[in-house]
């Protein structure tokens, strides 16, 4: 996939949900994802690298949210390192493929 392919297809870059994130992970886009600490205690953000070096980061949300999804996305990205097929999502225009 692209760069200019993989920007037409993030809707979010900023302040994200963590459930974006995680689907970024999901279709094998995420290349690596830390936590950092927001300027509230208990509170933290995901910060996800993407397969073209971009950044997505999440809004603040408790500590134990963060970790929870962390420990999903780093599931996402094992099964697709594993597979062979981070960074391989292929985009199909439907328009292209009408009955």
């Amino acid at each position: 996939m692209s760069t200019e392919e993989l920007k037409k297809y993030i809707t979010c870059r900023s302040n994200c949900s963590l459930r974006h994130i995680e689907a970024l992970a999901m279709i094998g886009v995420v290349m690596k994802a830390d936590i950092l600490d927001c300027d509230k205690k208990g509170f933290k953000k995901l910060v996800a690298t993407l397969i073209d070096g971009s950044k997505v980061d999440s809004s603040c949300f408790y500590s134990e949210e963060v970790e929870q999804s962390l420990r999903i996305i780093n599931i996402y990205i094992g099964f697709a390192r594993s597979r062979g097929s981070l960074g391989k999502l292929t985009i199909v225009d439907s328009t292209t493929y009408s009955s």
